[in-house]
């Protein structure tokens, strides 16, 4: 009697575990869509699930063909779950209006303000006036030439020339007067009897005298005496065509010398016009 009592305790045990799990497979079953439910938001079916399905389905170690991969859990329902407990992605928000293009590089550079540049402006000073430029002063000289009469005398003739006034007009006149005749004094017969070559190298005045010192080629006259005597004359007459000048005073290379030449042509002392009046 006592066996039986003892032998019995075993089968209730076992009866009592299934009648557990049956219950808890019951239990389960109804409240599966909420456990899944709640396992969804806390994110445990992502861990679990998520992080198996990275792995080699195959088990060699090879990455699984994503074109084979099934969705995730989530996103599929379960078949024993109500339409209103499935839980859908919510729709991504769209706007009707188009976005509008991304402005431009030259837009963007033509709403960039750009610096301005402070212009400085040079105004130039008025013009002055110009002041009239005073006419340039002339000087009428009067030279000398030589001109040869039908009867061969030989007499001195006043030729005028126009140059500007300068601070030295003997100087000037006895160089137009070495330039010799133009052409239009060569037509009226004019010559001159200056040696070929001569020079004036000074001329100053003291005292009414015009000292005039002449190179080397003044001594000698192809014409001899009446040469001489037609070269002095054209030279005093020219240099005391000015009012300061009474005589002159004829000198080589600076020096005074007593004679022209060796045809006793006396230069020694200043001569004056009346001495060529014959």
């Amino acid at each position: 009697m006592a066996r039986s009592r003892g032998s019995n305790r075993p089968h209730l045990g076992v009866i009592f575990w299934i009648a557990a799990i049956l219950f808890i497979s019951i239990l389960l079953m109804f409240k599966l869509p909420s456990i899944r439910t709640v396992l969804e938001n806390t994110g445990f079916v992502e861990v679990v699930f998520e992080n198996g399905s990275t792995g080699d389905p195959a088990g060699r170690g090879e990455p699984a063909d994503p074109g084979l991969q099934e969705p995730p859990v989530r996103d599929r329902p379960h078949p024993s779950a109500p339409e209103h407990l499935l839980v859908s992605p919510p729709p991504e928000a769209t706007d009707p209006s188009p976005a509008p293009d991304p402005p431009a590089a030259d837009s963007l550079l033509a709403e960039t303000p750009r610096e301005q540049k402070e212009e400085v402006l040079e105004v130039a000073p008025p013009r002055q006036p110009r002041d009239e430029e005073p006419p340039v002063r002339t000087r009428q000289s009067t030279v000398y030439f030589i001109k040869v009469t039908d009867d061969g005398r030989i007499r001195a003739e006043a030729v005028s020339r126009s140059g500007p006034a300068t601070s030295s007009p003997l100087t000037k006149a006895l160089e137009a007067l070495i330039s010799g005749p133009s052409a239009e004094d060569l037509n009226k017969g004019l010559l001159t009897l200056l040696p070929e070559g001569t020079r004036l190298l000074s001329a100053r005045v003291e005292n009414g005298v015009a000292y005039l010192s002449f190179n080397e080629a003044f001594r000698f006259n192809a014409l001899g005496v009446e040469g001489h005597l037609a070269q002095l004359q054209q030279v005093v007459l020219t240099a005391t065509a000015f009012p300061t000048v009474e005589a002159v005073q004829i000198l080589i290379e600076g020096q005074q010398t007593a004679y022209l030449s060796g045809d006793g042509v006396y230069i020694g002392r200043p001569l004056r016009p009346g001495d060529f009046r014959g």
